[in-house]
Formats: structure tokens, C-alpha cells, sequence
């Protein structure tokens, strides 16, 4: 029979949950900083999204085998993704434009986002940060469609920009990844009648760029990035050793998977943007429309130079009276179940609670699931702790976590230790 409920398709659902994030970002009554860091989450998570789902519906359309979908509705499914990822980028972009560059500017923190903007009292310093801090680690490499490809490493910003030779009016193209470990992504510029200003480090490379390449015309720069497929799927292991070296591997192997997808912005002219697919060998169903800034989970670490601006303060964890460190959680939960909740109880209860089964000897065993940990976790500590004392320690452990390679690797090293 027909089951009379109508269900959201998961990735379509997934997508709304996203733009919940960002709607946070809209809300004038979070402080502005946190607001930012809203469109930070939404575009990490907007990433991961890509990586994975978006990565494994691509696969099935291009003929990957999949017991949920056929070829068709991978193909209809993805077109609808790109459909709700785009009208959420218009509005990702007014939010932005719109009200948080504006309130930040009330509080007196000027962001740059075009050179028109630019105070010319700041292009001198413009000017010598780009020569002293930028241009030694730029590295351009010229891109053409009859020479070896270049290879896009995932989640790295690249500048493309297209010259034409002063001598014969020849175009050439050229991309250059952007040093991020070696220069901050937003630079801090001097403060003037008691403004301060920020601007990306992309936006003075392009005010600069010319300085680069002397005998030439500069058309135009635009930044674009690419996502590789990092779905990590690692076969039933006969051990924790054996489940280690394959993690490892697979890992390796996210840094030249499959393109997912070209990230490109969009005011990008269309025979550069062309010319930038041939040479790359990106099929058109990978392609992305992106705003001028890519990479805005960046923004998680943008400056606040003004000290009088504060963000939200996080609400400290509740504690119970009752589970305090002088009375023991084991007899408590003897008498009665008890229930906490996370974020919003301290986890310290439960750390304790941990602490006392290590050390009583009337545990004999302690069964637990764990999802993520730290790499020095002092869950994983006590349980090792544990299982030393002569207890058997059980743990259903997510090792396959995506995206969380340095947790990945310390959880099965730590509960390999454990035995």
C-alpha cells in the first residue's frame, strides 16, 4: 500500500538544515562576529556537503552503481542540488553585503571588498605589504590546453588571471595558489580617524598584480577552487593495527580523488571561464557559480581590531548538585536513570563517572560508543586506564569519521593501545 506521508529527500532536507545555519547570520540580534562566524559554519559544512553526498550522487550518474538510485534520478537529483545551492548563495551574498558588512561599519570596522573602495591613503602600505610579505611566496605557472595539466590540489584558493603581451597583444593565462600558510587571509591595514580596515589578501595581490609580470597588460584575476570526491570507505578490518594502516592510506588518497566540483567566480568571463575547463579538463556538470571571495569558512578567523566589540559570550555548562565530586554517580544511578544533556550539561559529570568504574572494583566491564575524540582524549585515556586495571572495555568506535583525519587516527591508535 501507498504510505500516505510525503518525505524530503535527505539531500534536499540537509540543504534546508544548512540554510538554517546561515538564517542565524541574518538575525541582528546576534553579535556581529558571531554572525560571521554563522556563514563560516555554513560554508565548512556547505563543503563537506560536496565532498561526500554531492561526490557519491556524481559517481552514480556517471555510471557508479548504487542500490538507492538509478543513473537518471543521480542526474535529476544533482540538478536539483545546484538549483537550491544557487538561490542560496544570492541570498548568502545579500546577508553579507547587506547587513553584516554594513554593521560592521557601524562599529567602525571597514572591510574591503572592491578597490574601488580602497582609501588611496592605504595604497602605499597596500603596495609594500604585497611586495615584503606576498610576492616571495607567489609562485605563477603558466596554463595552457597543449601543455601538461596542472594539478588543483582540493580546498586550496587559486588566482587566474589572463594577460596580454605590450610587444604582440598575445593572451596567456597564469594560476597561482594563494600562500595561506605563509600570509594571513585577512590582512589588518592602518587604522585612520578612528576607523579600522581589513582587507583579503587575494584583493591585494590583484591591486598588485601587474608588479609581477612587467611586459604585460593585465585583463583580468579571479579566484576558483576545486573539490575532490573524499568519501573514505575501509573494508571490515581484522584489527585495530590493520584498521590503522588502512585509514592512513585511504587518507593519502583524498588529495587526488575525483573532481566534484569547480568553484569559480561567477562575474568570471566566459571564454576565460572556457578556456580554464579545457585546460583543466573539468566537465561542465562539475561547475559551480562562487562569489568573488571562495573559502569563506575562512572567515571563522577574521580580526576584530576593535577592542570595544565583543562577541558572545558562550554559556557556560550547567552542573548538577547532586552528581558534585563528593558523592558517587555510581550509587546514584544504582537508585535511579539519569539523563544528561549535551552541550548544555558539564561533561565533567560523565568524566567522573568514568573515573569511579575505573577504580571500583565491583566494575567488571564497561561497554561504551564513542563518536569523535580529541587526539589527547581523556574519555579514551580512562578506558585505556580500564582496560589495564584487568576491566573489559567494549567500544563501538566511529573510526571512519569524515573529514577528521587527526581524530580518525588518534582514536584507533589510542583503543589499539587498549586492546
Amino acid at each position: 500500500m501507498d504510505n500516505k506521508y510525503r518525505y524530503f529527500n535527505r539531500d534536499i532536507s540537509w540543504l534546508s538544515f544548512n540554510y538554517r545555519v546561515l538564517l542565524e547570520a541574518a538575525d541582528p540580534t546576534v553579535p556581529i562576529y558571531d554572525r560571521i562566524n554563522f556563514i563560516a559554519i555554513y560554508s565548512s559544512n556547505l563543503e563537506e556537503y560536496y565532498k561526500v553526498r554531492v561526490a557519491e550522487h556524481k559517481a552514480v550518474a556517471r555510471g557508479g552503481y548504487s542500490e538507492d538510485m538509478t543513473q537518471d534520478e543521480a542526474r535529476e537529483l544533482i540538478g536539483r542540488i545546484a538549483d537550491e545551492v544557487n538561490r542560496q548563495l544570492e541570498d548568502r551574498i545579500d546577508i553579507f553585503q547587506n547587513s553584516i558588512l554594513p554593521e560592521l561599519k557601524r562599529n567602525r570596522i571597514v572591510f574591503y571588498q572592491h578597490r574601488q573602495e580602497v582609501d588611496p591613503d592605504h595604497n602605499e602600505f597596500i603596495t609594500n605589504f604585497f611586495r615584503e610579505e606576498i610576492f616571495p611566496y607567489l609562485q605563477p605557472v603558466p596554463v595552457s590546453r597543449s601543455r601538461v595539466k596542472v594539478f588543483l590540489r582540493a580546498d586550496r584558493l587559486y588566482l587566474c588571471t589572463r594577460l596580454r603581451r605590450k610587444d604582440n597583444g598575445v593572451t596567456e593565462y597564469y594560476i597561482m595558489k594563494l600562500p595561506y600558510s605563509k600570509v594571513p587571509r585577512f590582512v589588518e591595514l592602518p587604522q585612520k580617524d578612528g576607523n579600522y580596515y581589513l582587507m583579503y589578501m587575494e584583493d591585494i595581490i590583484k591591486l598588485n598584480i601587474g608588479l609581477m609580470f612587467p611586459g604585460y597588460e593585465v585583463d583580468c584575476s579571479h579566484c576558483c577552487k576545486i573539490s575532490r570526491d573524499a568519501d573514505v570507505m575501509v573494508d571490515d578490518a581484522p584489527s585495530a593495527e590493520v584498521m590503522v594502516e588502512q585509514l592512513k592510506k585511504k587518507v593519502k588518497k583524498r588529495k587526488i580523488g575525483a573532481v566534484c566540483r569547480f568553484v569559480y567566480d561567477r562575474h568570471m568571463p566566459a571564454d576565460f571561464l572556457n578556456y580554464l575547463i579545457d585546460a583543466f579538463g573539468i566537465n561542465p556538470d562539475e561547475l559551480v557559480p562562487g562569489d568573488k571571495h571562495l573559502n569563506l569558512e575562512d572567515l571563522a578567523h577574521l580580526p576584530n581590531p576593535n577592542p570595544d566589540l565583543k562577541r558572545g559570550e558562550p554559556m557556560p555548562p550547567m552542573t548538577l548538585n547532586y552528581l558534585n565530586k563528593k558523592q558517587s554517580i555510581l550509587k546514584y544511578v544504582a537508585k535511579r536513570d539519569l539523563l544528561l544533556h549535551y552541550p548544555y550539561h558539564s561533561f565533567d559529570h560523565f568524566i567522573h563517572f568514568l573515573y569511579e568504574a575505573v577504580h571500583n572494583p565491583a566494575v567488571k566491564e564497561i561497554m561504551i560508543t564513542q563518536y569523535r575524540v580529541a587526539p589527547h582524549s581523556e574519555v579514551i585515556n580512562t578506558l585505556i586506564a580500564a582496560a589495564q586495571n584487568g576491566k573489559k572495555v567494549t567500544v563501538f568506535v566511529e573510526l571512519k569519521a569524515r573529514f577528521d583525519e587527526e581524530n580518525n587516527l588518534a582514536t584507533a591508535e589510542l583503543m589499539q593501545k587498549a586492546g
